[in-house]
């Protein structure tokens, strides 16, 4: 939907894919780094993070109950030169992810080419989630405000009251049969930036045409996502992908103004 935006106000980019665990994933490591230099993901990093395990339910009477613990994971970054794109594995899940977004089309070869070099590694049996996620930083310019830029619809209270805005939030969540949409609309003062839980100790770079500005923005946060356990095939992959990717694109065009349109084309 909608022409290709020289301007694009897209900042970052995630696409993922939950897949069965492999316990043995580091004897596949070596194979996997050395196909993750060719496509120039050269820049491999292993992360140490810890997850939160809940104990087992079936508890018997009288048993003294066991409290939640942590346990230690490594998940393991495999990024370019520039530090904009990351692919990162963990033993049961890829996503790559990218400040560095050109088209849907390049950034989709990009996941499948990692993701194939995985699925020959290891020999993915299924998958059972599949998610793309966009951040879109609607900033003023060419004298146009923020609230020239997004519908009114999505901005609550944000124009309507006196003070100065700090935060303003609003969210909508849509199933259908493709699957789960929610669409967030953020308007705050300060800096772009990431969400906390995109936050990693390596996280891409942003842009520096987001962030040399500082003052009040909209972040636009739509998230698709399915839900199925499938068998894993790649074809099936893509074209998942490529349906979430149309409904993220239909929620960016009804958020956004004509004028907004006509600023970054």
């Amino acid at each position: 939907m909608g022409k290709k935006l020289t301007n694009a106000p897209v900042y970052y980019t995630v696409g993922q894919i939950q897949f069965n665990p492999i316990l043995e994933l580091n004897l596949s490591l070596p194979s996997i780094q050395s196909k993750m230099r060719e496509m120039h993901f050269s820049d491999y990093r292993p992360e140490i993070v810890n997850r939160l395990v809940l104990p087992f339910s079936g508890q018997q009477v009288g048993q003294a109950p066991v409290p939640p613990g942590l346990s230690a994971q490594t998940r393991h970054m495999f990024g370019t030169m520039d530090g904009n794109s990351i692919f990162l594995l963990e033993n049961n899940s890829l996503s790559l992810q990218t400040t560095q977004y050109e088209s849907f089309q390049k950034f989709l070869d990009t996941f499948m080419l990692g993701l194939e070099i995985i699925n020959k590694s290891i020999n993915i049996d299924f998958f059972e989630r599949i998610g793309l996620r966009y951040l879109d930083a609607i900033q003023p310019i060419k004298e146009k405000n923020l609230n020239d830029l997004i519908i009114p619809e999505v901005t609550g209270l944000a124009f309507k009251l006196d003070g100065e805005i700090k935060h303003n939030a609003t969210e909508a969540i849509f199933k259908n049969p493709l699957g789960l949409l929610t669409s967030r609309v953020l308007i705050r003062d300060g800096k772009v930036g990431l969400p906390l839980e995109l936050t990693m100790s390596q996280s891409p770079t942003i842009a520096s045409r987001f962030t040399e500005k500082e003052g009040l923005h909209a972040i636009l946060d739509n998230d698709a996502s399915v839900v199925n356990r499938e068998v894993f095939d790649l074809v099936n992959v893509r074209e998942r992908l490529t349906s979430l990717h149309g409904e993220i694109n239909k929620a960016f065009y009804a958020t956004v103004t004509p004028d907004a349109l006509a600023v970054w084309s």
